[in-house]
């Protein structure tokens, strides 16, 4: 024998109205999530593309900073290239600066000639070869030592 208690025979059908605010319900939030997807996938996809700008931004930093540094050292090389063929170079100005103030400093002494006058001009050859003139200054005549700078 089949016994059906009394709780269930009080449970109804849904009416008709309710079922139709159910399927309307659904049907709206449908609706609600179809509209809300393209919106979704939007964020979805700025997000996307603000991670691929960051990625991008580090990437063109660590490359400046690393064309910055090769730069650098170009820099550095080329200067240190620069001082080497300086000191290199230095030592043959050096001598050659030598050279010539020694030859400016060098003095002859000659003594005057017996036509020797003040304002006479008289030619002579220095110790390294060159032919010099010089002029008797007032104060001094024939056979008197003057020093002539070469």
């Amino acid at each position: 024998k089949f016994v059906v208690s009394s709780a269930c025979a009080e449970i109804r059908p849904p009416s008709l109205q309710t079922a139709l605010a159910a399927m309307a319900q659904q049907y709206y939030q449908q609706q609600y999530y179809q509209q809300q997807l393209p919106l979704q996938q939007y964020y979805q996809q700025q997000l996307l593309l603000q991670q691929y700008y960051q990625q991008q931004q580090q990437y063109y930093s660590t490359a400046e900073a690393a064309l910055a540094a090769m730069a650098q050292q170009r820099a550095a090389k080329q200067a240190q290239q620069l001082q080497q063929q300086y000191y290199q170079a230095a030592p043959q100005y050096y001598q050659a600066a030598v050279q010539q103030l020694l030859q400016q400093q060098q003095t002859v002494a000659i003594t005057l000639p017996a036509d020797a006058a003040p304002g006479v001009s008289y030619d002579f050859q220095a110790p390294d070869g060159r032919v010099l003139s010089f002029e008797v200054p007032v104060g001094y005549g024939p056979g008197m030592q003057i020093e002539v700078a070469c």
